[in-house]
């Protein structure tokens, strides 16, 4: 025929595909699907959200939200062939990134001690990202996990990781960053000193005790004054007494680290020390006896220390004690030993001295000597006899006529009569040394009736009768 037959051979749809376009969008972007399948006639469209139909079209535009992310199917069908062939697409929307916070593993950083922070966040994070200081961390210390979600550091030191740190949050589209955080880092404290003060004070004084000791945050301070607790800052004053001898620790203490540091200073209060006075072993000194002095003193008392007249004690006949307290003298003289001694107390701040004591050396009697006087005489005249004998004390003096007690004085006086003629003894003695010493004397009394011859004769026999004194004469009428 003239005419043709036209032939008409339905098809497809063949594979569905989903035009390109992106998978992820912020909210707010125009989002436009489009599919297409070879296919005669045509094919029909149908679009699916997460199972739900949202459009009967090949192509379809969304402004994106939240609720747009999931997953769109495109099913393409022909009726004549009855074939349906789809094609999916995940679409994400991702919203703003909160700002992110940094938390910590502890309380406290404690130097020495590790220490995790974390980036703690929410919403569609992809990434994690750590900032020291501002550049990213770096370190054999420094350590992240697999997520860099958590940043921690070995062996925190007090210089060396103060920071600041941030932690950044991202995904594809947004990104935000933490705060800084500074890492107070705890530490100490470190050795515990005491200011420099003296160790010796006078009774009255102010005197500030204080400790110092490097911590953060700062030390506790507790003050033991022999092991005693007194005060518990880092300073403190006293009024100085003898109360307040002592040694004193400062102990540093730090409840975050839980170190504690010590340091010690012992303090010496000294009193003004009363004057001393000299104490002796015996009532008296004895010349050729040994005689020792003590100081006698009460106080602290560092040392003793003698003076004879003025100059410190030296020679072989002087011995002090180990401690120089006492002072012997050996073998005392008259001349040698009277002193004065002064005795001398000491302590570093203080000193005093003993009034002077003159030493006085009793000795004696030396030889007694009858002061000389005639040894005849006649009756009715005074005769006087006076004895002498040098002694510390004076002596005591007795006389004896021919043994009998006549007198206790050094001098004695008589009227001559015959019966004072004979042997007269001075015994001078000292009851402190315990010595006697004794001189005689013969006394011739003669009557005045005698002749001149009688007189002559006595007056020539008398000096030999002084040289022999062997016995009395008495002459009668």
């Amino acid at each position: 025929s003239q005419y043709g037959i036209l032939l008409f051979l339905p098809d497809g749809p063949d594979i569905a595909t989903i035009v390109h376009s992106a998978n992820e969008y912020p909210p707010g972007a125009n989002i436009t699907l489009s599919c297409v399948a070879d296919s005669n006639p045509a094919a029909q469209f149908t679009w699916l959200h997460n199972g739900q139909p949202v459009s009967n079209s090949a192509t379809f535009s969304i402004i994106a939200s939240l609720s747009d992310a999931g997953t769109y199917t495109c099913t393409a069908s022909n009726s004549f062939t009855g074939l349906t062939h789809t094609a999916t697409k995940n679409i994400i929307i991702y919203a703003p990134l909160s700002k992110p916070t940094i938390v910590t593993s502890n309380i406290t950083a404690v130097e020495t001690k590790d220490f995790s922070l974390t980036c703690q966040a929410t919403g569609q994070i992809h990434a994690y990202q750590w900032f020291i200081n501002g550049v990213a961390p770096a370190g054999s210390r420094i350590q992240l996990s697999p997520d860099r979600r958590t940043l921690t550091l070995s062996r925190l030191t007090r210089r060396d990781n103060k920071g600041p740190y941030e932690c950044e949050i991202r995904n594809p589209f947004y990104s935000n960053r933490s705060d800084t955080f500074t890492l107070d880092v705890a530490y100490g404290p470190d050795i515990a000193t005491i200011d420099h003060i003296r160790d010796q004070f006078t009774t009255g004084i102010n005197v500030t005790l204080s400790c110092v000791a490097d911590s953060n945050p700062p030390a506790q301070f507790t003050w033991l004054q022999n092991g005693k607790s007194v005060n518990n800052s880092a300073s403190f004053s006293i009024i100085t007494s003898l109360n307040h001898i002592g040694n004193y620790t400062c102990i540093a203490t730090n409840s975050f680290t839980g170190l504690t540091r010590t340091a010690n200073k012992t303090l010496m209060i000294y009193a003004p020390l009363s004057k001393p006075t000299i104490v002796t072993s015996n009532n008296t000194a004895v010349e050729t006896k040994d005689f020792s002095m003590t100081c006698n003193a009460t106080g602290q008392i560092h040392a003793y220390q003698w003076f004879i007249n003025g100059v410190a004690p030296d020679g072989r006949r002087i011995q002090l004690s180990p401690d120089r307290r006492t002072l012997t003298l050996s073998s005392l003289t008259r001349f040698d030993n009277k002193g004065p001694f002064v005795c001398e107390i000491e302590n570093p701040l203080f000193r005093n001295r003993s009034d002077p004591f003159p030493l006085n050396v009793t000795y004696g009697p030396d030889i007694a000597t009858i002061v000389r006087s005639a040894g005849v005489y006649p009756t009715g005249v005074n005769i006087t006899l006076s004895c002498v004998a040098d002694s510390n004390p004076p002596a005591q003096f007795t006389w004896l006529q021919n043994g009998q007690s006549v007198s206790n004085s050094a001098i004695f006086s008589v009227i001559s009569s015959l019966n004072h003629a004979g042997t007269y003894t001075c015994i001078a003695s000292n009851s402190f040394t315990g010595m006697t010493r004794t001189a005689t004397k013969n006394i011739i009394i003669y009557g005045e009736y005698l002749d001149w011859a009688t007189n002559f004769v006595l007056g020539f026999l008398f000096p030999w009768y002084e040289r022999n004194r062997h016995k009395i004469f008495c002459l009668v009428p």
